[in-house]
Formats: C-alpha cells, sequence, structure tokens
C-alpha cells in the first residue's frame, strides 16, 4: 500500500510545483499556439491544456484533472496528470508521460525519452513510435503497434497486446500475488503479427491465470514462467 499510495501522492505535488514555476491555470484552460516557443513549465488544476503543433517548451506539462493534448511534432520534458487523459499526437516527443487514472495515448512516431507509467488507465501506442524506458501499469491495460520498447513492460492485472512487429528489448514483468488487494481473473498477454519479446516473461507466482498467445510469428525469446503458452 506503500507504493500504491506514493504513486498517487507523486503526480498532484509535480502538478502544484509546476503551478508555482509557470505559465499556470487553476480552471480555465490553456492553449500553446503551433511553433510557439515556452520557456517554462505549463500547468492546470482543472482546465485541459492544448498544445499546437511544432511547438517547443523548455519545461513539463502538467494537471490535475485536465486532458492534455499535443500537437505534431511538439517538444517538452515531460507530461504528468492526475485523472486527465494524454494524447500525444504523430511526432511529438518528451520525456516521460505519466498519470495516475487517465489513460495515455500516443498516434504514432513519438519519441519517449523516458518511461511511459499510469495506475488505472490504458496505455495505447501507435505505429513507428519509441519507447526509451519502461512502459508500467497497475490494472491498465497495454496495446502496443509497432513499437520498440528498449525496457520492460510491467503490469500487474492489466492485459498485454503487442502487434506488427512490435519489439520489447527487455522482459514483461506481471507482479501477480495470490491474495493481493487485485482481482484475480484471466490476465492475457498476446504477441501477435511478428511482435517480439527480447527477454523473458515472469510472472510472479503460479496459478495466477495468466495466459500468453503466440500468433502469427510473434515469439518470446527468453523463458516464459508461471504462465499458459498457447501457439
Amino acid at each position: 500500500m506503500k507504493t500504491m499510495k506514493s504513486l498517487l501522492t507523486l503526480p498532484l505535488i509535480i502538478a502544484l510545483s509546476a503551478a508555482a514555476h509557470g505559465q499556470t491555470s487553476v480552471s480555465k484552460d490553456l492553449y500553446i499556439d503551433s511553433g510557439e516557443k515556452v520557456k517554462r513549465n505549463v500547468s492546470s488544476v482543472s482546465g485541459d491544456i492544448s498544445i499546437g503543433k511544432k511547438a517547443r517548451i523548455n519545461g513539463s506539462v502538467s494537471t490535475v484533472s485536465g486532458d492534455i493534448e499535443v500537437g505534431p511534432r511538439s517538444q517538452m520534458e515531460n507530461v504528468e496528470s492526475v485523472s486527465g487523459d494524454i494524447d500525444l499526437a504523430k511526432g511529438a516527443e518528451t520525456g516521460s508521460v505519466e498519470s495516475v487514472s487517465g489513460d495515455i495515448h500516443l498516434y504514432g512516431s513519438n519519441d519517449i525519452n523516458g518511461r511511459l507509467k499510469t495506475v488505472s488507465g490504458d496505455i495505447t501506442v501507435e505505429g513507428g513510435s519509441r519507447i526509451d524506458g519502461s512502459v508500467i501499469t497497475v490494472s491498465g491495460d497495454l496495446e502496443l503497434d509497432d513499437t520498440r520498447v528498449m525496457e520492460n513492460l510491467q503490469t500487474v492485472s492489466g492485459d498485454i497486446s503487442l502487434y506488427n512487429g512490435t519489439v520489447v528489448a527487455g522482459d514483461i514483468l506481471i507482479n501477480r500475488r495470490r491474495g493481493n488487494t487485485f482481482p484475480m481473473g484471466k490476465l492475457e498477454v498476446v504477441i501477435d503479427l511478428n511482435s517480439v519479446v527480447k527477454g523473458s516473461i515472469r510472472v510472479t507466482e503460479d496459478d495466477t491465470n495468466v495466459v500468453v498467445y503466440l500468433k502469427n510469428g510473434g515469439t518470446v525469446e527468453g523463458e516464459i514462467i508461471n504462465a499458459k503458452v498457447v501457439q
């Protein structure tokens, strides 16, 4: 529970800290024009943040409950939200992207120089994107299409789907334990359409109802531990 508490608290601290040092709003929506250069953090409490195409922000973008939309080929340091959704258009670049309960959607050809992380939100990544760090959820689902992940995928109870030549350079780590606070329903890992996991799939304990589907040339080069395999 200590870990969960820290996950819930940290993004809020970050958002409020940003509000003290940059372009901020409590409830009003913020818009950064296409091509605009901003030399500070951009943050809001309940307002949405929209960033036009090819904008450059020398700081982070954060909200508490507002949504964040980043236009094509825009750049910033990090993107963070507590309950708002985060959308990055094609070609947008940033450091880490993190939310607690909001969904994260990358629309393709995105360079992420850090990690993607949610607690209960889903993460969807479309074609041609590269994630330099890990992709992490607790209960949210992960769906990656033609994506390169340079570290690990990690979840507790979220399903994982890899399509169209997605490559995971590290492991898939599934931290399910009998008797924990999360439901122990079936968890599916689908590796499809020539996708590859270079490392292993490691489930913390056996008998936790994890099924790995290898379809249409999908492969795991390492071991598959404590999971049923369907080919």
